[in-house]
């Protein structure tokens, strides 16, 4: 099943500081159609988070700087006013607790590394369909 053809004007944003995984996932991205920014660090995430509009933030749990985690709490402490849909990506496995990540951190989902970018694109699809209004 292919997933959903979107409009160009969708932004994601991919906070993940392992630079093969994040050409990966923008390759995957931008050939799905959206338009893509990635942030090395979580540090560099934040800073792009409180000066860009984004429709969905994919992010790394573990990353230089802040964390995946730190991010999102920043995000939903300092701008309440950004309901953006979280995707969490991971390789701790069963070590995170995704009921706590979800209510703590409103995160949408988490994917465990490794994944195949079907299920990338298929969660982005899932998060733009949440946000998209119909005119």
């Amino acid at each position: 099943m292919n997933p959903p053809a979107v409009s160009a004007a969708h932004s994601i944003l991919v906070a993940e500081d392992n630079r093969v995984m994040s050409d990966v996932m923008r390759f995957n991205l931008q050939k799905a159609g959206y338009h893509v920014t990635i942030a090395r660090n979580g540090t560099e995430a934040w800073e792009l988070l409180q000066s860009a509009r984004f429709d969905v933030l994919v992010t790394d749990y573990q990353m230089p700087g802040l964390t995946g985690e730190e991010v999102c709490k920043a995000m939903r402490t300092h701008r309440p006013d950004l309901h953006l849909p979280i995707i969490f990506l991971s390789a701790r496995g069963l070590e995170l607790s995704v009921e706590r990540m979800k209510s703590e951190l409103g995160i949408e989902t988490l994917l465990h590394k490794p994944f195949s970018p079907r299920e990338l694109l298929e969660a982005v699809a899932k998060c733009v369909e949440k946000t998209t209004v119909p005119v």
